[in-house]
């Protein structure tokens, strides 16, 4: 297949099919008729010599072939893009992009109600689209054009992807007010002794308090394993759960906030996005407010 003699819009509608499912969605996203969207899917069908996608129970289910291409299609485009609005001008009021977040509970409520503040005022239009993405998918999802930016901890290492410190924060443990056993301070032995809330989005394992204790030949006794820290402080409020967290995610609450009788590391959060965005200028205009967020946090 020679490059000159295909239409390159014929893969935004591979792309768009993809995601979709369905021909009558794709004209949708795609603001044309369900006629051109069919039209252009047989022109590729053409050019590839496959069937692309096959109907099956409603939906347009892809191909081997597709499933083999899509990534690099998806990252050409991607660049394409980027290439074209590299020298554009932004002017974030008049601006109505979509920006892709990869972040848990907790990097949420650390950084969506300041932006959501700004973007009010600054940038009325542009819309934020928050979900979490797996580690280990996070750089085919940023090389696929799925993502734009992810808060983690500094432990992602790509060539493709560039980050920056955000914040650090330290663990604490947090108890009710009227514990019957804890006030005040708490020491190995109490810690041990209590009942825990462990925080993780995984079925199994544990984190790094308990990695830290098992160096020590110790294991807590975990009670409740939830997915999201936001919905542990009120558990610990009504009962006699004990739950470590990050400081930060204490503030406003009326727990007890105790000093851990044992020293972990401090959790870092770095800022994550595909260095193709360097000089995107939309790119760097939201990276600064999310930098200025974090540092008004931290004063």
């Amino acid at each position: 297949m020679q490059l000159n003699k295909i239409d390159m819009n014929l893969f935004i509608v591979l792309d768009t099919i993809y995601n979709e499912r369905k021909l009558t969605r794709a004209a949708e996203v795609l603001h044309i008729t369900q006629p051109a969207v069919s039209n252009s899917l047989a022109r590729l069908r053409g050019h590839f010599d496959d069937e692309l996608f096959v109907r099956r129970s409603g939906q347009m289910v892809p191909t081997p072939l597709t499933e083999n291409i899509i990534e690099r299609v998806r990252e050409a485009l991607t660049i394409l893009e980027s290439s074209l609005n590299e020298h554009d001008s932004f002017d974030p009021l008049q601006s109505s992009r979509t920006f892709r977040f990869s972040m848990n509970d907790t990097s949420e409520a650390h950084l969506l109600p300041g932006l959501m503040d700004r973007l009010e005022d600054r940038a009325p239009n542009i819309k934020i689209e928050s979900y979490s993405v797996p580690r280990d998918d996070m750089v085919r999802a940023f090389s696929a054009g799925e993502l734009d930016f992810a808060l983690d901890v500094p432990i992602i290492n790509d060539t493709d992807l560039a980050h920056a410190a955000l914040i650090n924060d330290r663990y604490v443990c947090v108890a009710r007010q009227d514990h019957p056993r804890i006030q005040n301070k708490i020491s190995l032995d109490e810690y041990m002794r209590e009942a825990h809330i462990h925080v993780s989005s995984r079925r199994k394992g544990g984190g790094q308090i308990d990695a830290y204790l098992a160096r020590l030949g110790l294991q807590r006794d975990i009670q409740l394993r939830i997915q999201h820290s936001r919905a542990a402080s009120p558990i610990v409020a009504r009962t006699d759960l004990l739950l470590t967290v990050p400081q930060s995610l204490t503030q406003g609450t009326e727990l007890q906030v105790l000093e851990l009788p044992f020293a972990l590391p401090m959790l870092d959060w770095h800022l994550y996005w595909a260095q193709r965005h360097e000089t995107d200028r939309a790119h760097a205009w939201m990276r600064k407010q999310i930098f200025d967020i974090f540092t008004d946090q931290s004063t």
